[in-house]
């Protein structure tokens, strides 16, 4: 029987995405993962310096080191760098109770929110929330698929197994809704009205109070457990973000800050990326960030991969 369990990818000293292109390929290759472990994925939600997953699963390990291989592989040699990405090991978490299981999903589609990337869940691209209750949101079937098995191959790494239950958007992003086994959250939440309740509603010990009515002994599913890898303060941000107060559209993101490294700033090195810089000009590309963008250091520090 297979069981619920959060997982989660984190690389605070570096970036796992440097564009849009990556989030893309990360999407293609966790489909890949899915569908070739037999893994029955619920939810996502993909951040510059890391990623969350909810997925049902006998023992989650293979599909996870499947996943992290080949989008290692992809981003080492797209950028010309070697090693693993990101520290070795991943969190993962048993979920059982059902209002813990609701809990821990509706943190992972709130990602987006809770890391001011967006002002509500729905604002944020890289997630599952804007795949679920499609026709209740009033959202339009796709007109335009790829089919083309030439493009088809051509959106996937060299030799992978072309599955016919995949489906590509016209952009070339295998669809969520053909690998992820979206009715299964949506049963979770059994009305889209109170998806959207789930979605906007402010974390609190009503909350938590909810959860012990499963209960056992399993402590309730907050952002202190689903966010471990960052501080108190931190999470006081990520809690004031549900209010709707933090979200600045004008704040520059990871993507970006390391668009101006990638396309503006490196080509006067000649470097054919951003690891492939030296320490000096890393040095000068880290002030120009600071003097010019305003930039902070940590942000600069970890979209040059120092």
């Amino acid at each position: 029987m297979r069981s619920l369990y959060h997982l989660c990818v984190a690389s605070h000293d570096e970036v796992l995405f440097r564009d849009e292109s990556d989030f893309k390929m990360f999407t293609n290759l966790m489909a890949l993962a899915a569908v070739n472990t037999n893994e029955e994925l619920l939810a996502d939600a993909l951040m510059s310096t890391h990623f969350h997953l909810v997925v049902m699963s006998h023992d989650p390990s293979d599909f996870i080191r499947y996943l992290r291989h080949s989008y290692t592989n992809y981003f080492n040699n797209k950028y010309h760098r070697a090693g693993r990405l990101g520290p070795k090991g991943f969190h993962m978490t048993e979920v059982s109770g059902v209002r813990h299981r609701m809990a821990t999903v509706c943190y992972v589609l709130r990602n987006g929110l809770h890391h001011a990337q967006s002002a509500t869940p729905f604002g944020y691209r890289h997630c599952t929330v804007n795949s679920l209750f499609d026709k209740e949101m009033g959202r339009s079937p796709y007109d335009h698929l790829i089919t083309s098995q030439r493009e088809i191959v051509s959106l996937l790494p060299r030799h992978a197994k072309i599955h016919e239950k995949l489906k590509f958007d016209e952009s070339g992003v295998v669809l969520r809704e053909s690998f992820m086994e979206l009715a299964q959250v949506e049963n979770m939440f059994v009305t889209p009205r109170n998806f959207l309740y789930h979605m906007n509603r402010i974390s609190d010990e009503v909350w938590q109070k909810e959860q012990l009515e499963d209960g056992g002994n399993e402590a309730p599913v907050t952002l202190d457990t689903i966010e471990r890898g960052f501080g108190r303060q931190s999470i006081r941000a990520m809690l004031e973000c549900e209010k709707g107060f933090r979200y600045d559209s004008n704040k520059m993101n990871d993507i970006s800050v390391c668009n101006i490294i990638d396309n503006q700033l490196i080509g006067k090195y000649k470097a054919a990326s951003v690891y492939c810089l030296s320490d000096v000009q890393k040095h000068k590309i880290s002030g120009t960030l600071e003097k010019e963008f305003s930039v902070p250091q940590f942000q600069i520090d970890r979209c040059l991969g120092k």
